[in-house]
């Protein structure tokens, strides 16, 4: 979600009225930190739960299409979109590669 549209939702909650201190630039600043450390916090929770099912080893040679079925039925993997799936399997992919060369 951009700040542009984030920033009309806010206008219409109570709280934002709350923010008059902040200047614009601040405001967007604090909601970009906001956004990056949501997204650390939700690359990590992926990265955590796909060593919790696929051996590290395993993960030289498994292809995204195996890893999905063994991943499909936990409730932490139906909160990202499909293409969040394989954008955050390849980084772990890559990772584990590099620890076992």
């Amino acid at each position: 979600m951009s700040w542009h549209d984030t920033r009309k939702m806010l206008h219409e909650d109570h709280r934002w009225r709350l923010t008059k201190l902040l200047d614009k630039a601040e405001k967007q600043r604090l909601f970009e930190e906001h956004v990056t450390a949501l997204t650390r916090r939700t690359r990590e929770m992926f990265r955590r739960a796909i060593d919790e099912f696929v051996n590290p080893v395993d993960l030289m040679t498994i292809s995204w299409r195996d890893a999905r079925r063994l991943i499909k039925d936990d409730p932490r993997f139906s909160k990202f979109s499909s293409s969040d799936r394989v954008s955050m399997f390849f980084p772990v992919f890559t990772l584990a590669y590099s620890f076992l060369t």
